[in-house]
C-alpha cells in the first residue's frame, strides 16, 4: 500500500510539474529573447541544412554572436523542430520535457543515495515548483540541460556502484554531456568527478572493464575537447572577466599590487553574496530574464528547512553528504569568478538541486521526528502550507504582473515585426533599428530565413559594437549604417523605429505609421513607418 501511495504522489508531481513547465509556453515569458530565437534558428537551419548560421557544418561550438553557444541544447532543439517543425513552443518545449525530467532524476537521485524515500518525494516535490527552475525550463536555455544531465550522471553512478556496473560508463558519458552543456559544468563536473573517484575508488575497481569504459568516455570528451578548446568558454569568460575597476577597488591590490590575491578577493566577496538570506529567500536575481525579481530563488520556508538539513548531515555521516556539499559549495564559483555586483542565477544555476535536496532532507527529518500518523500528517502540512502559499503568490505574479512589466526585458515586439514584414513583403528595403540587438536572428527565424540564402547576401558588422549587432544587413534589410534621423520618405522602403528614433525622425510629417507595437502595458514599443 505505500509503495502504491509512493507511486500516486510521484506521479502526481510528475504531471504537476510537465503542466507547470508547458502551461502557455508560447506566451510567458512574454516572448523569446535573443538567445533562444539564435539557438532555435541554428536547431532549425541544422535541422534542415546540417550547418549552423555561420555554414558550418555539425559544429561542436556555434559561434552564433561570437559567444561560443554550448552544442547541446541546440542538438536536442533541432531533433524536435525536425519532428514537429520551427514555432515559439516548439523552441521552448525541449527545455520544459528536460526540466519535467529532471524532477524524476532528482527523486530516484535522492531515494538511491540515502535510502530515503520520503526526501526522494520531497526533493521531486520541491523541485517541480520551484520558480528557480521554472525560470529556466519555460526557455530553451542551457542551464536546464546541464541541471538534467548532471543529476542523471549522479544517479546511474549509484545505481552502477550498487547494482549494475554497466551503466557506470554512461554515468560518465551523461556528465561530459553536462560538460558540453554549460560553462558553470566545467567548474563542477571534474572535481565531481575526482571527489567520486577518491570516494568510490574500491567500488569502481572490483570491474575492471567498465572502468576501462569509463576511462575511454573521459578519453572521448577530453579529446574532443582539445579538438575544439572553445568549448571551454574563452569568448564568454573575455566578455565576463573582471574588470580592472574591480581589481583597484580591492582591499589588497593597492597595497600589494598583486593581481592574483585581488582576483580572489573580489571572487570571494562575490561568492559569499549567493549564500545571503536576502538572494536566496528576499528578491533574487534582479535581472527579470534570470528571475522574478520580487521572489527570492527559494520559498522562504526553505530557510528553515536547509538549516534542519543541514543538521541531519551531521548525523548521516556518509560519503553522499560530502557529495551533496561539495555539489552546493562549488555551484556559486562560475557566477562569482565573473564581473558585475548584482549576482547571476544563471551562472550560479547548480544551487538549484543541491538546495533543494538539502531542503527536503530536513523536511523529511522534520516529519519523520513524528512516529503518530495523524501528527506525521500535520508535521507534512507545517511544511506544505507555507510553501504552497508562496508558490500561488509567485504563479499568479509569473501569469499577470511579470508578463507584462518585464517584456522589454525579453526583446518584446521582434516576432510582431517580422510577423508585419511577413505580412507586408512589397517592400524594396526594410531598415530597422539595432537599439535592443541582435534585430536579424529574429527576422531569419520568424521568416524562417533560408540559411544559404542569409549566407550569400549577409555583411557582417565590423564595428566595435559586432558582438551587440552581429549583421550590418543581408537580402531586403539594413541594421547599421543608415541615419535614423536623416532617413528620407523613400517610396517602398519600410523603417521599423523606437519611440525615441521616431520622434527624432526629421521629416517625421512625411511619413504614415503603417502599425504601432505596443508593450502589454500599453508602453510604445516600435513604430513601423513608411513614406507618404
Amino acid at each position: 500500500m505505500k509503495k502504491f501511495l509512493e507511486f500516486v504522489t510521484i506521479l502526481v508531481i510528475f504531471i504537476a510539474a510537465v503542466f507547470l513547465r508547458v502551461y502557455k509556453l508560447d506566451q510567458i515569458p512574454p516572448s523569446l529573447n535573443w538567445d533562444e530565437v539564435a539557438a532555435g534558428y541554428n536547431a532549425y537551419t541544422i535541422a534542415n541544412w546540417g550547418v549552423d548560421e555561420w555554414g558550418h557544418k555539425f559544429p561542436l561550438v556555434f559561434q552564433s554572436f561570437y559567444d561560443d553557444k554550448h552544442p547541446v541544447h541546440i542538438y536536442i532543439a533541432a531533433a524536435f523542430i525536425k519532428v514537429f517543425g520551427l514555432s515559439d513552443f516548439v523552441t521552448r518545449l525541449p527545455s520544459a520535457v528536460f526540466g519535467s525530467l529532471t524532477v524524476l532524476a532528482i527523486y530516484f537521485l535522492v531515494r538511491l543515495m540515502f535510502k530515503n524515500r520520503l526526501a526522494g518525494i520531497f526533493s521531486a516535490l520541491f523541485l517541480a515548483i520551484s520558480s528557480y527552475h521554472l525560470q529556466f525550463s519555460r526557455g530553451l536555455w542551457e542551464v536546464t540541460f546541464a541541471l538534467f544531465f548532471y543529476i542523471l550522471g549522479l544517479l546511474l553512478f549509484y545505481i552502477g556502484i550498487r547494482k549494475k556496473t554497466w551503466l557506470l560508463p554512461l554515468s560518465f558519458f551523461s556528465f561530459g554531456i553536462c560538460f558540453f552543456s554549460y560553462h558553470a559544468s566545467k567548474v563542477l563536473v571534474p572535481p565531481t568527478l575526482l571527489l567520486l573517484g577518491i570516494l568510490y575508488f574500491k567500488d569502481l575497481v572490483k570491474n575492471r572493464i567498465s572502468l576501462l569504459l569509463c576511462g575511454l568516455v573521459i578519453l572521448l570528451f577530453a579529446g574532443l575537447t582539445i579538438q575544439n578548446p572553445r568549448i571551454l568558454g574563452f569568448a564568454r569568460i573575455a566578455q565576463n572577466k573582471l574588470s580592472n575597476v574591480e581589481i583597484d577597488g580591492t582591499f589588497i591590490y593597492p597595497r600589494t599590487h598583486n593581481i592574483y590575491l585581488a582576483t580572489a578577493e573580489v571572487t570571494l566577496d562575490h561568492y559569499v553574496t549567493y549564500f545571503s538570506p536576502k538572494y536566496l529567500f528576499v528578491s533574487g536575481d534582479q535581472d527579470p530574464r534570470d528571475s522574478v525579481p520580487v521572489f527570492g530563488q527559494f520559498y522562504k520556508i526553505y530557510a528553515v528547512l536547509i538549516a534542519i538539513g543541514l543538521i541531519s548531515l551531521i548525523f548521516i555521516r556518509s560519503k553522499e553528504v560530502l557529495i551533496i556539499l561539495a555539489w552546493l559549495l562549488l555551484a556559486p564559483l562560475p557566477a562569482a569568478f565573473t564581473t558585475g555586483e548584482a549576482q547571476n542565477a544563471t551562472r550560479a544555476m547548480f544551487m538549484m538541486g543541491s538546495v533543494d535536496i538539502l531542503a527536503a532532507l530536513g523536511a523529511s527529518r522534520f516529519v519523520m521526528l513524528i512516529k503518530n500518523e495523524i501528527w506525521y500528517i500535520l508535521a507534512s502540512l507545517i511544511i506544505i502550507i507555507p510553501l504552497f502559499t508562496e508558490f500561488g503568490m509567485y504563479l499568479r505574479y509569473y501569469y499577470t504582473e511579470y508578463a507584462k512589466k518585464d517584456a522589454i526585458a525579453w526583446q518584446y515586439g521582434m516576432k510582431q515585426i517580422a510577423m508585419y514584414i511577413k505580412d507586408n513583403p512589397n517592400y524594396w528595403r526594410v531598415y530597422m533599428t539595432k537599439d535592443r540587438q541582435q534585430p536579424y536572428i529574429f527576422l531569419l527565424y520568424y521568416l524562417k530565413y533560408p540559411v544559404y540564402e542569409y549566407l550569400n547576401t549577409v555583411k557582417y558588422d565590423e564595428s566595435q559594437s559586432k558582438s551587440y549587432n552581429v549583421a550590418e544587413s543581408f537580402g531586403d534589410f539594413q541594421f547599421s549604417n543608415w541615419d535614423p534621423i536623416e532617413s528620407p520618405p523613400t517610396p517602398y522602403t519600410l523603417y521599423v523605429l523606437t519611440p525615441s528614433e521616431y520622434d527624432g525622425l526629421r521629416y517625421r510629417s512625411d511619413f504614415d505609421i503603417k502599425d504601432l507595437i505596443k508593450y502589454p502595458d500599453g508602453s510604445n514599443a516600435y513604430f513601423i513607418v513608411e513614406s507618404k
